[in-house]
């Protein structure tokens, strides 16, 4: 793939990597820094996505990735989707999440293109 290729793959698997590890993301991220991309760049790249698909979750990455996605709709948003999403995020758990499911009902009311191509997302 080349550089734009990458560069718009990055983009859709941002907030997805951002909610399993905030340190991948900020590896994914410097990856990404600068104009060269290479073939060897391209296997990191591939090899992290592969890797942190693998991790469990990570309550306090989902809450940070997920007010990251919120910024989207918090100008739309009435106070009581405000104060819904901010329940559900707080109700986050290893086992538990809520939030993600209210960020698709968002969506599909305030439609948004860009995170409707999130692997978030989908």
């Amino acid at each position: 793939m080349n550089q734009r290729e990458a560069q718009q793959e990055w983009a859709r698997w941002k907030y997805y990597v951002m909610a399993r590890s905030q340190a991948e993301y900020l590896s994914l991220r410097q990856l990404f820094s600068g104009n060269q991309w290479d073939e060897e760049k391209e296997k990191s790249f591939v090899a992290s996505l592969q890797r942190i698909q693998k991790l469990p979750a990570n309550p306090k990455a989902m809450r940070n990735a997920y007010e990251h996605v919120w910024g989207y709709y918090k100008k739309q948003a009435t106070s009581d989707e405000r104060a819904t999403f901010y329940q559900k995020l707080t109700a986050i758990s290893e086992t538990k999440d809520e939030a993600l499911a209210y960020l698709r009902y968002l969506n599909e009311k305030y439609p948004n293109q860009y995170l409707t191509d999130s692997k978030l997302f989908t």
